[in-house]
């Protein structure tokens, strides 16, 4: 019953006081952005473990994830330290320490964002030479990079001290260190909204990737009207998307949020003549432009690239009332869309037609993605032939459920038997 969590605030005096008392460095404080956790078994405490923020420097690890000195600069953050580490004196069980850190892991990025407004990339720890043999972190799946040259720092110099330390390392997630080493920071790493997909940041920039499907569409401004780039402009308003804005004032929020060298990526205007900085399109701009965009070329293009990013295997048919839209003759605009089961990720959408249903609107909608070896499911309103036929023409297969709309075929599965079934 082994449980990892965070301290509450009523435990941190216990906790540092064990921590002081028992660990062979002593305890004074964890720098830099810090979490606090406790290993308990039944209710009793097992274990302690301390993350902090990253190391300034360390040679092997720069190295090893390849960054310029401006990205560990301003993306040292998304590492954490395991700063401290004790298992209490008086426990003894067997590869208790490996678990506790696979437990710790686990959640630390989360709680990481939930605390400090960002989440965790990697995580790193410096264990003592001649001390420790680094075994609990080798057993956990870290990697070890090397060695320190025995320096530490106390305030902003360092000295020499000559305690050589074993450098251990472990990506959070995938690519890690082609995260932290991109031109681009992407919105899931910024950090601050809920993430609808990530995307690397070669979909964004690359050959075939989203800039570059982006210039297919027209641009109908006129010449007064086209300070910023539409590239940019839409650009931009995705990736707002995808970090959780909803609204135009989000967007403008999260340009800003971008750096000078992601702006000149993302082919922001820059302002040669005053601030000789990228611009940043305002929440009106993004209104303007959205709004003389057609809605359908864009959809298209952002559903074609989209699922070029997420990972699914069921695609779920999804209908839903847009609120606040309206069509010329009054009445609400509904859509019917492609959902992706693991994520939630919309792969494509289509308009349905005012005097009509959902049930037309389903083959139109599937043309626009790849369903070859999916499992396509929806409600009873799609349970037709039409329908169930196409999907397999396409080699993919379908769960659907059975109502009274399609009486006979819900009877003939009631009147089934067990022996009906092969084993």
């Amino acid at each position: 019953n082994l449980e990892v969590r965070l301290i509450k605030p009523a435990e941190e005096e216990k906790w540092d006081q064990l921590m002081k008392e028992h660990h062979y460095l002593g305890f004074e404080r964890l720098s830099g952005e810090i979490l606090k956790y406790v290993a308990e078994m039944d209710g009793e405490w097992v274990a302690l473990l301390g993350w902090g923020s990253g190391a300034f420097k360390c040679t092997d690890r720069d190295k090893w994830i390849g960054w310029r000195s401006d990205q560990q600069w301003k993306r040292l953050k998304y590492i954490a330290d395991n700063q401290r580490f004790l298992i209490l004196p008086w426990i003894r069980l067997k590869n208790l320490a490996s678990r506790i850190l696979g437990l710790s892991i686990r959640r630390i990025s989360k709680d990481w964002e939930n605390r400090h407004g960002h989440p965790l990339l990697m995580v790193e720890s410096f264990v003592e030479k001649g001390r420790f043999a680094g075994t609990c972190y080798k057993a956990a799946g870290w990697n070890r990079l090397g060695e320190t040259k025995g320096y530490g720092k106390n305030a902003s110099k360092y000295y020499y001290h000559g305690v050589k330390k074993e450098i251990y390392v472990k990506e959070l997630a995938e690519g890690a260190r082609d995260i932290l080493t991109a031109e681009l920071m992407l919105p899931q790493w910024i950090g601050g909204g809920r993430v609808m997909v990530e995307v690397k940041s070669v979909a964004v920039t690359g050959p075939g990737g989203l800039l570059e499907r982006l210039e297919k569409l027209k641009d109908s401004r006129g010449g007064q009207g086209k300070r910023h780039p539409k590239k940019a402009v839409l650009a931009i308003s995705i990736l707002a998307g995808f970090a959780g804005m909803k609204s135009y004032v989000g967007m403008e929020d999260f340009g800003e949020s971008l750096t000078q060298e992601e702006r000149k990526i993302l082919g922001c205007k820059y302002d040669d003549w005053d601030t000789q900085e990228y611009l940043v399109p305002s929440d009106t701009t993004f209104s303007r432009v959205l709004q003389k965009t057609d809605a359908e070329e864009l959809d298209q293009i952002i559903g074609e690239w989209t699922t070029e990013q997420v990972k699914y295997e069921r695609i779920a048919l999804d209908g839903k009332t847009l609120r606040g839209a309206r069509l010329d003759s009054g009445k609400k605009v509904h859509l019917v869309a492609a959902v992706a089961h693991e994520g939630g990720e919309v792969l494509a959408q289509q308009e349905v037609d005012e005097k009509s249903n959902e049930i037309p609107a389903a083959q139109p909608l599937l043309d626009k993605i790849d369903i070859k070896g999916k499992v396509i499911t929806a409600d009873a309103l799609h349970t037709q032939v039409d329908l169930a036929n196409y999907i397999k023409r396409r080699e993919a297969d379908y769960v659907l459920i059975a109502k009274d709309n399609q009486e006979l075929l819900k009877k003939a599965i009631e009147d089934l038997d067990d022996d009906d079934f092969s084993p």
